[in-house]
């Protein structure tokens, strides 16, 4: 099997490194709940994560017949959101212990198109600060977020690394097109928040059923 000959490992957040699945739908049923609204399953709310809060929150608000109250929604969210973000959010399986075999050898970062502020307190919540060399990217660090590969032209140029040395793992269409956008490497997780199809059709080089097998695809 062909191996990807890389510099840097640029890895998105929710669904890839972590599951925050739970309190991303824990605050969100408690911002629908003060508004006088039903929740909502958590299966429905992991297919609205990916974009960024404020799709979220767009999606959340017509799904729940509120569209009038997505403002509110929003703040409401995003306040207790910031709150409880590490409450349930945990590592998925293996991926402590590979992103620490990757020090040293690799430069990492990590891009979300959750905002910044959430980002980093989660990233150094779960230990991962370091690891990563502090860059941290969110969606509102830049003017633009993913798919924009401006992220991507960014933490190459810091590396000093060409975009073609570099791989971005992801379980979304999202980080795929983004990776692609940039001239990178792209590696899809199957264990995350959506569906493997949309990886795959996005046109993901390789897919890995778990995060350590990463560690099997690059030189």
């Amino acid at each position: 099997m062909k191996r990807f000959d890389i510099d840097v490992i640029v890895f998105d957040l929710d669904g890839t490194l972590i599951d925050s699945r739970l309190d991303i739908a824990n605050s969100l049923n408690w911002a629908l709940g003060r508004l006088g609204y039903a929740s909502l399953p958590i299966e429905e709310i992991e297919t609205y994560v990916g974009n960024g809060i404020a799709p979220l929150i767009k999606r959340t608000a017509h799904s729940a017949g509120a569209p009038e109250d997505e403002e509110k929604m929003l703040n409401l969210f995003r306040q207790r959101y910031f709150e409880r973000l590490l409450e349930n959010t945990r590592l998925f399986d293996t991926v402590s212990e590979t992103i620490n075999s990757f020090i040293g050898k690799y430069k990492m970062a990590v891009v979300s198109n959750k905002p910044e502020r959430f980002t980093k307190k989660i990233v150094e919540g779960i230990g991962l600060y370091d690891a990563v060399g502090d860059v941290v990217y969110g969606g509102d660090t830049l003017p633009v977020k993913k798919p924009d590969p401006a992220a991507l032209y960014e933490i190459a140029d810091k590396y000093g690394a060409p975009t073609a040395r570099m791989v971005m793992v992801g379980d979304s269409a999202v980080d795929m097109i983004t990776a692609k956008n940039a001239g990178a490497v792209c590696v899809g997780v199957t264990y995350g928040f959506r569906p493997v199809d949309e990886i795959r059709e996005a046109g993901a080089d390789r897919l890995i059923d778990r995060f350590d097998q990463l560690k099997e695809l690059i030189v």
